[in-house]
């Protein structure tokens, strides 16, 4: 109990550091997307395909792809998937592909989750996309874009990101 909210703790001020640092380098890349990366929750990653849904929408292939799920002793370890054991105590990730997913500087990063949850959020921030996109509802100030639309309507939140590239140039 104590070790999970020295987490919290730990990720929500290294959250805010990267507010800080990210901020006043923030300026936005005009090229064209090539790679993209996709961190969600594990309800939407089971849901829906998203590498089907970028090459029908966007023409985007080989997303990767990362979704959060609740820890589990049943889970079997995953590329896919990353959970609250992958942070140390301190907010520290400790899984090397999680890690490395986190430092390659995508294109486009979409985050497809729209509640808050500390986890996401703090992968989010660390990223080292280029352009990042998720949901309005669920913003930290890192978002380049951010969508306001329901959860589930996943055709409207890509139609809408579409949009919005195109006018930016990046498509």
């Amino acid at each position: 109990m104590l070790k999970a909210k020295l987490k919290n703790h730990y990720l929500k001020k290294k959250i805010g550091q990267f507010s800080q640092t990210k901020s006043s380098s923030a300026n936005v890349s005009t090229q064209k997307i090539k790679t993209v990366g996709i961190i969600t929750s594990d309800d939407f990653f089971n849901k829906h395909e998203f590498s089907e849904i970028l090459i029908k929408k966007l023409q985007l292939r080989n997303p990767k792809v990362y979704s959060y799920r609740k820890f589990s002793k049943d889970h079997k370890k995953s590329y896919k998937h990353f959970s609250e054991k992958d942070f140390n105590w301190k907010g520290h990730v400790l899984d090397s592909s999680f890690q490395s997913f986190l430092e390659e500087s995508f294109d486009l990063l979409i985050c497809y989750y729209p509640k808050k949850n500390i986890f996401l959020e703090y992968a989010e921030a660390s990223s080292e996309a280029t352009f990042k996109v998720g949901f309005s509802n669920a913003s930290t100030g890192f978002f380049n874009l951010d969508i306001a639309c329901d959860e589930n309507r996943v055709d409207l939140f890509f139609d809408e990101m579409k949009k919005y590239l195109k006018i930016l140039h990046k498509l």
